[in-house]
């Protein structure tokens, strides 16, 4: 099964040619290919040169955004059936993955006041954008950076949605590069704009393309030279590009790889305890940061826990069964098994490769396959954990049960946690928190303040700031507090 899929350049499809041997091809397993338009220097220029002067209220691009969102919501909307038979036929995702992944597109585009939360949050002021806001001895105001490259990674779709999303919420225009495991989440929700509005202002400060780094990158590096932000997602190697090509005085927000943990602690209800962990362990068949690669174990309900995670790891191959793995991922699961055999650690792999559970010490792990292998620690105190909580390496820390995240918070927030959560919630952001230890939206606008004029008296100086007079007079120390 091929597929070409179009560039999108300002809002708007671009030609393309019929021949698919002109395009970049992408093979999934399976035999099936997608067939990627190469940019041109044409694509270039209509993205650089594009005016993006954005001056909707906020409140319009949170109602556009909710428009598109329930049609996502729609189960007979055409391009989410559309969007889950290609998560389905190209990457291998189980019914039940693809639909879910498709509902969560819904539920970001729909949760008006989460949207509006996410902003008062983070600028301080749901207004920030529109308005210039009174803040003590100055008016301020949250502009757009400008133009925003979107580095897009391929193994959690939503994270590119989220990216999108917050650089619309901040009314900057996305040129989004998409990942050639993924080439389908962003181009779906554009398309999904010009359905509803393809002269929308939001609609058209979109652009998404992709590009191969084992080709010539001189266009790709002009566009970087050329952007206002860049937000990188993925590995080292995607991140290092992003930085080496950016202008110095721009930031680079990445979001680089990371690994994350669960912690038990002595819990009464095993069920409860084994299913968040489970689902931590499955969601996104742990190829998300915030997927639980190890499981740490207090308490002396060891041997029972165990037993209870592989029941609910059973129940989840059956309630979100893992994505379709290649030949190659099959062998290396397999390999990674018979290492921590040969090495002495207890293994166990369920029959059709739906999990494994490797046990061993805190700080012996071999080989990590990823999809639904944990390694599983009994850890005699909380101290024999903490090594291998690292900052800027490890994003999230599942607990259960809650009580104890309040004993232990401060601890591993000082190792370098970036998020503690109960468990079962990792793949959910609570509104409020941060995100890979910062405030996203924060780093997408400039902040511009019009301070107040001399004669606007202080709380510490209640006299005007007449400045030559206090050297005239060397008065200055007089009003020194």
């Amino acid at each position: 099964m091929d597929k070409i899929i179009p560039i999108v350049i300002n809002g708007q499809v671009e030609p393309f040619d019929s021949d698919k041997e002109t395009h970049i091809r992408v093979n999934f397993d399976g035999g099936n290919s997608v067939y990627l338009p190469r940019i041109t220097s044409t694509h270039v220029e209509k993205m650089i040169t594009y005016d993006n002067t954005n001056n909707i209220k906020l409140h319009n691009i949170i109602n556009f955004l909710y428009t598109v969102g329930q049609r996502w919501k729609n189960e007979e909307y055409s391009r989410r059936r559309n969007y889950i038979r290609e998560l389905k036929n190209y990457m291998g995702y189980s019914e039940q993955m693809a639909k879910l992944e498709a509902n969560w597109i819904s539920m970001v585009l729909c949760s008006k006041s989460g949207l509006y939360h996410t902003v008062q949050n983070e600028l301080g002021s749901r207004h920030m954008l529109d308005e210039w806001i009174p803040q003590d001895e100055c008016y301020v105001k949250a502009f757009p950076k400008g133009k925003s490259l979107h580095l897009l990674a391929g193994n959690v779709p939503l994270s590119g949605v989220s990216s999108i999303v917050r650089a619309i919420l901040t009314k900057n225009q996305c040129i989004i590069k998409t990942s050639s495991a993924d080439p389908f989440t962003a181009h779906a929700l554009a398309m999904s704009f010009i359905e509803v509005d393809k002269n929308h202002p939001i609609t058209r400060s979109l652009s998404v393309l992709y590009w191969s780094h084992e080709e010539d990158t001189s266009l790709p590096e002009e566009i970087l030279q050329s952007m206002d932000v860049v937000v990188a997602w993925g590995g080292s190697s995607a991140i290092e590009w992003a930085v080496k090509y950016s202008p110095l005085m721009i930031d680079v927000i990445k979001y680089g790889p990371k690994k994350s943990i669960s912690i038990i602690d002595d819990p009464e209800d095993l069920v409860t305890a084994a299913t968040g962990v489970a689902h931590d362990i499955c969601f996104y068949d742990q190829q998300a940061c915030f997927s639980s690669q190890n499981v740490f174990y207090m308490g002396d309900s060891y041997e029972e826990f165990k037993e209870e995670l592989r029941n609910r790891l059973g129940l989840y191959a059956r309630i979100l069964p893992k994505a379709r793995q290649s030949f190659d991922e099959q062998a290396v699961y397999s390999l990674t098994a018979k290492e921590c055999q040969f090495a002495g650690l207890k293994v166990e792999v369920d029959p059709k490769q739906d999990w494994m559970i490797v046990e061993s010490s805190p700080g012996v792990e071999l080989n990590q396959p990823l999809g639904r292998c944990v390694y599983l620690h009994h850890a005699t105190r909380f101290e024999d954990i903490l090594p291998f909580v690292v900052k800027y390496q490890t994003q999230t820390v599942s607990m259960y049960p809650w009580t104890s995240v309040f004993k232990y918070r401060d601890a591993l927030a000082i190792k370098g946690a970036e998020r503690i959560v109960e468990s079962g919630m990792n793949n959910i952001f609570r509104m409020g928190g941060s995100h890979d230890a910062m405030r996203p939206l924060q780093r997408l606008v400039r902040y511009i303040s019009q301070e107040r004029p001399f004669d606007f008296t202080t709380i510490d100086v209640a006299v005007e700031i007449e400045q030559t007079r206090f050297l005239e007079e060397d008065k200055f120390l007089i009003f020194v507090p």
